[in-house]
C-alpha cells in the first residue's frame, strides 16, 4: 500500500479499509494523523504531536462500568465513603478509581457534566462545584451516573 494512499476515495462497494500493519520497530517517525496497526502490541495507533498513541486494543471490547448515586442538595463529594447510593443505605463508593476527570462520563439527572468545570476527580472521589439536587420524590430525578473505563487516548 505504501506510505501514502494513492486514491482517497473508496469505491462504493468497498467493505474494508486496510490500515498498514507493522511492528513497533518498523514505525515511521510519523506525521499528525497517521494511523497504523502495531503487530507487536496488537493495537491500533495514531500519531499525534511527537509520538504514537494507542487508539484501541484489538484484543477485545472495552467493558464499561456504571455507578449511580443520589444527590441530596447539600453534598458535593461522592465516593470513598462520601455521598449516598440510590437507596441511601450505604455510602457512595466508586467501583473503578478514575485516574483523571476525563477518564469518566458524569451525568446528573441525565445532563452531561463537563470535566474540570462541573466536577473534579481526586483520590477515588468526585467533587462537584455545586451540590447535585435531591430526589424530587416523583420522577426519581437527579440521579448521578458515572460511566467508567473511558481512558484517554494513549493509556
Amino acid at each position: 500500500m505504501g506510505r501514502f494512499v494513492k486514491s482517497r476515495i473508496l469505491d462504493s462497494g468497498a467493505l474494508t479499509v486496510q490500515i498498514p500493519d507493522i511492528t513497533t520497530d518498523q514505525r515511521p517517525s510519523g506525521v499528525d494523523g497517521d494511523i497504523i496497526f502495531n503487530k507487536t502490541t496488537q493495537t491500533f495507533q495514531g500519531y499525534i504531536g511527537s509520538q504514537w498513541y494507542n487508539i484501541s486494543s484489538a484484543a477485545g471490547e472495552k467493558t464499561l462500568t456504571t455507578d449511580k448515586f443520589q444527590g441530596d442538595g447539600s453534598t458535593t463529594v461522592f465516593g470513598a465513603g462520601s455521598g449516598n447510593t440510590l437507596d441511601g443505605s450505604t455510602a457512595a463508593t466508586l467501583s473503578v478509581i478514575p485516574g483523571a476527570s476525563t477518564d469518566i462520563l458524569v451525568f446528573v439527572g441525565g445532563v452531561y457534566q463537563t470535566p474540570e468545570t462541573n466536577y473534579t476527580v481526586s483520590g477515588g472521589q468526585i467533587t462537584f462545584g455545586s451540590p447535585p439536587p435531591a430526589n424530587d420524590g416523583v420522577t426519581n430525578g437527579h440521579i448521578i451516573t458515572v460511566v467508567h473505563n473511558l481512558h484517554k487516548l494513549g493509556e
